[in-house]
């Protein structure tokens, strides 16, 4: 099975959202709550969405996987750094366990660096992070609050030292927040 992955185009919205469902489908959302094909929109009609890092994975011109990197804020106590996070990232039920989520995260990753990115924040499965060579976020005092104890949040330097002395809470981009200013 030959993958090619690429930017998303607006001719690929409708696939990706079907792609998105898929994917999550287990969790058995709707349109009317807070779900993750409705993020990667409010995503894409903000000023944080970056195209160059909103991929698409396609085989045989079908789009069957895709993922997004958002500008983060981590804010320490006498200062705020730049970095990314990675959400979300889909595979539809009929493609996965076949490498293609792992080709997305790859690929967005080495764009990431060529587009010179230092760091990269993901909140997912330790395992399967990890084998990207993400490490707890713990590990720099990076957290969701200032306990810093959250064992799915990872973080990833991008270039060696992207994150020395980089310490203090994520803030995701404003589609991440409802109304209330609560993270979704």
């Amino acid at each position: 099975m030959e993958i090619l992955v690429r930017k998303e185009t607006k001719e690929d919205y409708n696939s990706i959202r079907e792609v998105i469902k898929s994917a999550f489908k287990a969790i058995e959302k709707t349109d009317n709550e807070f779900n993750e094909w409705t993020l990667a929109e409010r995503i894409r009609d903000s000023e944080y969405y970056i195209n160059d890092l909103s991929l698409v994975a396609e085989v045989d011109g079908t789009v069957v996987g895709h993922i997004m990197f958002t500008p983060l804020k981590i804010k320490g106590s006498t200062a705020c750094y730049e970095s990314l996070d990675l959400a979300p990232v889909s595979v539809h039920e009929d493609f996965q366990n076949q490498g293609i989520g792992k080709l997305l995260v790859r690929s967005g990753i080495e764009i990431a660096k060529r587009l010179g990115y230092k760091s990269l924040i993901v909140m997912g499965h330790p395992k399967y992070y990890q084998s990207f060579g993400f490490e707890l976020a713990s590990n720099w005092k990076i957290g969701l609050d200032t306990n810093f104890n959250s064992k799915y949040l990872f973080a990833l330097e991008l270039v060696e030292g992207g994150l020395d002395g980089v310490s203090g809470v994520v803030e995701y981009c404003p589609p991440f927040y409802n109304e209330n200013g609560e993270l979704i």
